[in-house]
Formats: C-alpha cells, structure tokens, sequence
C-alpha cells in the first residue's frame, strides 16, 4: 500500500495486476503480467514481492508459473501467449525482442522470440500489426511487401528459419507445438 501527497491509500500496481490475475486462467495471468511490465508500471522484483505477500491468497497458487515467466519483452498478447504456448509444450524459451544485425552493425528488425542456439526466430502477426504500419494512402499490399522484405533480410543475416504465429495458431496450441517442435529439430 501506498500513501498518498493529499492522504489517501492506493495499491501497488504490481497488487493490482496480481490480484486481478487471480481470477484469469495463467494463461491470461501472463498476457496482464508481461503488459505491466511492458508499460512500465511495475517491476518483476516489485511483481515477486508482491506475489510473495499474496501467496496464500485464493487462486495465487496459479499464478506461481505466470511470475516466473512474466518479461517486459511481451508486448503484445499475442506474444505472451505464444511464450505460454512454449511453456505449456516444453519448448525452449525464446529470448523477447530479439535483435538482428546486419554484417555491418545495421539494426535489420527486432523479432518477438529468438531461439539463437535453435537458429530460429520467431514473430507474432495480429491483423492489427499491418494495420499500425499503413501509412496515409498507402496500400496493405506495401506494408505485406515491406515486411516480406525486412522477413528475407534477417533469414538471409541470420541463416535462421523463420516461424510466424496467427491468432488461429494459440486457439490449437498443440498443433502449433508439434509444428515449431519440427522446425526447431530442422532448424538446429
């Protein structure tokens, strides 16, 4: 609990996300915790010790795995359930926001989930992603094009694969399990 200038008490952000997330699935538990993070409101040391406070509280024994995991790298639900959807397989963690370079040092594009050792990368596409990079007048076709691009130019820096995840792909996360699973044995 927090005091306020003109008296009046106010809850922690990370309480708050972590009471809320009490009564989510971990899965949704996650896609709150990484967005906490992600904007900045709270910190993981803050979120653990706040958790730790909570422990006995109903439904925070759910919640033990989504801290473990929570990373401000998630910036989008897309992304933090694509990393519940590894967790949940046994698939190796991904780094977030994983940055690729070009011989010359030249950021190429940061893609969501990097498995550097497995040579693979990873990106989450929500419909609204291409939406947020249609400029004025622009066609979706420019930005399909400019992202196939920015696609080729990393696999081609890198020699990594390439595996891009769709809503559709979270909603059969087994399938998409066995499909990243026979990407990572081909890839590595």
């Amino acid at each position: 609990m927090h005091h306020l200038d003109n008296g009046l008490t106010a809850l922690s952000a990370a309480r708050c996300v972590l009471e809320s997330s009490t009564l989510v699935t971990p899965e949704r538990a996650l896609v709150m915790l990484d967005s906490s993070l992600h904007l900045g409101l709270t910190t993981p040391d803050e979120l653990q010790s706040a958790f730790e406070q909570m422990a006995q509280w109903p439904g925070a024994r759910r919640l033990h795995v989504p801290v473990r995991l929570a990373d401000a790298g998630g910036q989008s639900p897309g992304e933090s359930r694509g990393r519940w959807l590894f967790w949940r397989h046994h698939l190796p963690a991904p780094q977030t926001q994983y940055p690729v370079h070009d011989a010359s040092g030249h950021l190429l594009g940061i893609c969501d989930w990097g498995w550097p050792d497995l040579g693979l990368l990873g990106e989450f596409d929500g419909r609204m992603k291409y939406g947020r990079l249609l400029a004025e007048g622009q066609d979706p076709g420019d930005v399909v094009f400019r992202e196939k691009q920015r696609e080729d130019a990393i696999r081609e820096a890198t020699g990594f694969a390439m595996i891009r995840l769709v809503w559709r792909d979270l909603d059969h996360p087994r399938e998409t399990a066995t499909r990243i699973a026979a990407l990572m044995r081909r890839a590595a």
